[in-house]
């Protein structure tokens, strides 16, 4: 087992806290790269879960009632799975899916935050008053809820210093800029290899102050989405 996880005892789906736009993953147990990202659109306990319909090169893809899915998710510092048939295929009003409601869930607790890296553009605006407001170019090469790895050709700021780090993320197929406040917990002098071109970059670990619930939502969504398409 990975050092990032400690195994867990089976449990309610209901004290997840699952939230309405949570990622899912879909595999197909007859054929496990067969994986695909749906949300969660709501559940009624012992009933069923609503979830969007399964897509393959921005189209439907042909799902029978009865098929059986292996349901991934993450919530929290939990990732967990659990076994779902297919009770109905609807298009109406919208295409979803009515999936059967899991007796029991198997969990695994993360020791740390999920964390992908994305290597997205994005900028540094250090917050210190006395100078005038400039924006940094920067690249994130690790990002979590909790907070981010940036790279830069320079020093912006020394730990404990607040800036705000910005950078731009496909949410529902379009790109939307995130700008959160963060505090400077770490900085490093790093040379890139070679195939990165053996630049020398100011590395720096940022910790995010709370973001806002609707940006932390579409940023956890946006990191179980990559998680969930491998």
């Amino acid at each position: 087992m990975s050092d990032e996880l400690q195994s867990g005892q089976p449990e309610n789906l209901l004290a997840l806290n699952l939230g309405i736009g949570d990622a899912l993953q879909l595999q197909d147990p007859s054929a496990p790269n067969r994986r695909y990202y749906v949300k969660l659109i709501g559940f009624l306990n012992k009933a069923s879960i609503v979830v969007s319909h399964p897509m393959q090169d921005e189209k439907l893809l042909a799902i029978e009632d009865g098929k059986n899915f292996l349901v991934r998710g993450f919530s929290g510092r939990k990732a967990y799975e659990f076994n779902a048939n297919v009770l109905f295929a609807s298009h109406i009003p919208y295409p979803h899916l009515h999936l059967s409601f899991p007796k029991q869930v198997e969990c695994l607790t993360m020791r740390s935050a999920l964390r992908i890296q994305p290597k997205l553009a994005g900028w540094i605006e250090p917050m210190d008053a006395a100078s005038a407001p400039i924006k940094v170019p920067a690249v994130v090469v690790d990002l979590s809820t909790s907070g981010a790895r940036v790279q830069a050709n320079r020093q912006f700021g020394k730990i404990g210093d607040e800036v705000r780090v910005a950078f731009r993320l496909p949410i529902d197929d379009e790109e939307q800029v995130f700008s959160i406040s963060a505090v400077i917990r770490n900085s490093y002098n790093q040379t890139l290899t070679e195939d990165l071109g053996g630049a020398e970059v100011m590395t720096h670990g940022l910790e995010f102050i709370q973001p806002e619930g609707s940006m932390r939502m579409a940023l956890q969504n946006f990191i179980y989405k990559t998680m969930a398409e491998g």
